[in-house]
């Protein structure tokens, strides 16, 4: 019985571990989401200043910022010939660019590994002066590092799982 609790401890305390540092899925779209004219994209992922996370965006998928003309297509690195600084932020047209909370924008593009400048909420953007000629979306996945709390749960539990372990003779 005992070590039957003991796996259900350890189970749980790997779970809640597991939880905290799965990948977010998101999808930007180049006209909801632009910068120059539609809103934020929302990820749901909260981020404390200072803590870890990384993005990465699917580098085939393709927007585009003027009406499906294929010179204009991008994936979120945005276009090496189109530059502009919108927001405070120089960067490329067609970029996939981020935010925390009400911090300054920062370039994402197809991957980013970072430390959160600031405490609040990751939103993106697609960077573009207008939304009305943008076509397309970029599917993204955002992983939050695991925090030492985090490393100390996963630890806790893998001690758990070992206690149930039958010692052989």
């Amino acid at each position: 019985m005992i070590k039957n609790a003991r796996a259900i401890v350890g189970a749980a305390l790997l779970a809640i571990a597991g939880a905290a540092s799965a990948a977010t899925p998101v999808v930007i779209d180049a006209v909801g989401n632009s910068l120059g004219g539609g809103s934020a994209l929302s990820t749901g992922v909260f981020l404390t200043a200072g803590e870890s996370f990384s993005v990465t965006a699917n580098p085939a998928d393709i927007w585009n910022n003027s009406f499906g003309d294929v010179a204009y297509d991008s994936n979120a690195d945005g276009h090496d010939f189109q530059m502009a600084s919108l927001g405070g932020l120089y960067d490329a047209i067609g970029s996939l660019v981020g935010e925390i909370g009400n911090g300054p924008l920062f370039h994402v593009g197809t991957s980013l590994s970072s430390t959160a400048g600031s405490t609040g909420e990751l939103k993106f953007f697609y960077f573009d002066s207008d939304a009305y000629n943008n076509t397309g979306a970029v599917h993204a996945s955002v992983s939050v590092v695991p925090e030492p709390g985090n490393v100390a749960l996963m630890g806790l539990a893998l001690a758990a799982f070992a206690l149930t372990r039958r010692r052989k003779a």
